[in-house]
């Protein structure tokens, strides 16, 4: 009874004139809270990174605003600072996140301390400051942390040019064409979802929205034309990239879900909902290998591979994604140990000397396990042959078809590694990978490769991007009993290296090809070859 009769004083105190009186001069508040804005603002974005760092002049404002009482005659501009600096305050108290809705209750919560009483940005937009002054200038200067919201800015709105600010600020957003835009063809108007979301502060009905916007636009909007609504981008109104500095001018366009296809790798993880779809074509070719110290050569093997990846965020937080992987495959054997020998591998047919088919199956995870560590995830792979015979087969009585290799005949569990981290026009991605292959039946044994690859990319432009790589294997193996005869397994402890030189560039925000040239060039018990690689690589908006 006491908290609702203290909570109904505190309502009381906010929403109706007189305000309660401050005894101090509030003038180094909207002073302290320009420096922050100002040190930490700019191009609508919040570096919550620094300030995460140091948080000395948040703490100070947000002490200010727990104890100090709301200053007469400025309630409007001060509480405006203050919404904005609750924000910050929730985005910081929970660094690093990618949106405001990976936090529950991040507008709910009454986590905010506003002159002693606990309250939630949700009430003080929505029952302090919408209900007392009806202004819906107010939705162009709250900022929500998201970048679907209208940019903050790099100042403190101030009681003595309060009005002229906030007609400024609608001024910027209402004739930012990001913002709002007029789609001819369609006839109709493309707005955000907070004049969807707040309809009644714009006017009687939806169709009201235009003429709200055309009193502060400069081109006019067809009132005639319907109002349409584009997704809201909840992705954290952070620096663009957060790594690079925005002044280089050459890193490509972020998505709508705040993802930046130019930086991103493996390793990265997509928001709920948002899809990968990924084809990677591989033609591996080798006239030469190595096997138990001997060099041969006088033939050409060639595999080729076609994978396709289908991955889609299943949490809001973007730690968590799953995927399907399926593999396509042909391959060929030559006495013709020229390069014209590969043709093999394309005649599609399943003989001694060429396979086809879809070989192998597998379900994906990936995770990122440290909400510290943005750069660092986890996937894991477990996939299944579904092709008979997909190691070959030889009848030595010839009564059954002769095939040759396809894919591994073995239960394939690859757990991989990613770490990637960002320096101006250069990204760094290294992985580590835990690849076994355990035995399905009993003349097999088990293996466990441990591949460790590094790439280091280049971004010339915002659309193009250039990277080296290297990669170095090792087989590991189970020993074959001699007790056991039953185990005639092939395969013996090898190792190589391969390095290569690649290339991509992005046709639309969200779509781009690659090229990859390999050259094996070392190697113990393994093929010395080469491949060439094309992939394409699309995500949903």
């Amino acid at each position: 009874m006491k908290k609702t009769k203290m909570k109904q004083i505190f309502i009381i105190l906010l929403s109706f004139v007189p305000f309660v009186g401050s005894t101090q001069d509030s003038k180094p508040f909207f002073d302290e809270a320009d420096a922050l804005f100002s040190s930490y603002c700019n191009d609508g974005r919040v570096d919550y990174s620094a300030i995460n760092s140091d948080p000395a002049a948040l703490n100070l404002l947000i002490d200010k605003l727990a104890k100090n009482e709301i200053p007469v005659g400025k309630e409007k501009a001060y509480l405006i600072n203050a919404y904005n600096l609750f924000v910050i305050q929730e985005v910081v108290k929970n660094y690093p996140i990618t949106s405001p809705m990976d936090v529950d209750g991040f507008f709910m919560k009454k986590d905010a301390l506003l002159n002693g009483e606990k309250i939630s940005l949700n009430y003080l937009e929505n029952e302090v400051l919408r209900k007392k002054y009806s202004d819906p200038r107010l939705h162009f200067v709250l900022v929500c942390g998201a970048v679907g919201c209208p940019p903050i800015v790099n100042f403190a709105y101030r009681p003595e040019k309060l009005e002229e600010q906030l007609e400024q600020q609608t001024n910027l957003a209402l004739n930012n064409a990001s913002f709002v835009y007029q789609n001819d063809e369609e006839k109709a108007v493309y707005v955000s979802k907070i004049f969807e979301w707040y309809a009644e502060d714009f006017g009687k009905n939806v169709n009201d929205v235009v003429k709200y916007l055309n009193t502060h636009r400069t081109v006019k909007f067809d009132e005639t034309y319907k109002v349409k609504f584009y997704p809201y981008d909840w992705n954290l109104n952070k620096p663009h990239l957060d790594v690079l500095p925005p002044t280089l001018g050459v890193i490509s366009d972020p998505l709508p879900s705040g993802l930046n296809l130019q930086l991103f790798t493996a390793g990265s993880l997509l928001g709920m909902g948002k899809m990968d779809f990924t084809l990677f074509n591989t033609l591996y070719t080798q006239n030469k290998d190595n096997w138990q110290g001997v060099d041969y050569s006088g033939y050409r093997s060639t595999f080729v591979t076609h994978l396709f990846q289908w991955t889609i965020g299943v949490s809001k937080n973007k730690r968590l994604n799953v995927g399907l992987d399926l593999n396509f495959r042909s391959s060929g054997y030559s006495s013709d140990s020229t390069f014209s020998g590969v043709k093999n591998a394309f005649l599609y047919t399943n003989t001694d000397s060429s396979r086809v088919g879809l070989t192998s199956a597998g379900l994906r995870l990936k995770v990122q396990p440290f909400k510290a560590v943005a750069d660092f995830s986890i996937q894991s792979t477990f996939s299944l042959p579904t092709i008979k015979h997909p190691e070959g087969f030889y009848d030595s009585d010839s009564t059954t078809q002769d095939l040759y290799w396809a894919d591994w005949d073995r239960i394939t569990w690859w757990n991989q590694l990613f770490y990637s981290k960002n320096f101006g026009k250069f990204q760094l991605f290294t992985e580590f990978d835990l690849l076994f292959r355990f035995k399905r039946n009993k003349s097999q044994i088990g293996m466990l490769d441990l591949p460790a690859s590094i790439f280091l990319s280049y971004f010339p432009t915002r659309k193009i991007t250039i990277y080296a790589m290297t990669q170095h294997v090792h087989r590991f193996t189970n020993d074959i009993s001699p007790q056991d005869p039953a185990v005639t397994d092939w395969v013996i402890p090898a190792n190589y290296t391969a390095s290569g030189i690649g290339f991509k560039y992005q046709v639309l925000p969200n779509l781009n090809l690659e090229l990859l040239y390999t050259n094996f060039w070392r190697g113990q018990n393994s093929g010395l070859g080469n491949t060439f690689n094309f992939g394409i690589k699309f995500l949903t908006r």
